[in-house]
């Protein structure tokens, strides 16, 4: 499937790490996200479609109810909530931290996930 939603730089914030002063304040994550949906046969109706105006809405909401110590595993119960509430049959997902290192570093990690 080629057709692809995207969105890209997403924020939201929650508590991630392993560390001791990274358990005390939230973080800031930025997601960019690749949906696979087939448009071919729409017809203009948002019903056929995938709503990433939902989808933007249900990912900040649950990152920034989220506590985990790997950013891995955040990544992978995203993808799995996402793939369930809204019937996504491939999903990308790049999460990134940019509060590891100093200036514009950063760490991030990249997955895939597809609907079983």
């Amino acid at each position: 499937m080629k057709d692809q939603i995207i969105l890209k730089g997403l924020k939201s914030e929650c508590i991630i790490g392993i560390n001791d002063h990274e358990r005390k304040i939230k973080q800031r994550i930025i997601i960019n996200m690749t949906i696979f949906h087939d448009f071919s046969n729409l017809n203009d109706d948002i019903k056929k479609t995938i709503n990433y105006s939902e989808i933007y809405k249900f990912t900040k909401k649950f990152i920034s109810g989220t506590n985990y110590y790997l950013i891995e595993t955040l990544g992978d119960n995203l993808a799995k909530k996402i793939i369930e509430k809204f019937g996504v049959k491939k999903i990308n997902l790049e999460l990134f931290k940019p509060s590891v290192y100093e200036n514009d570093e950063t760490v991030s990690i990249r997955l895939e996930r597809e609907l079983k």
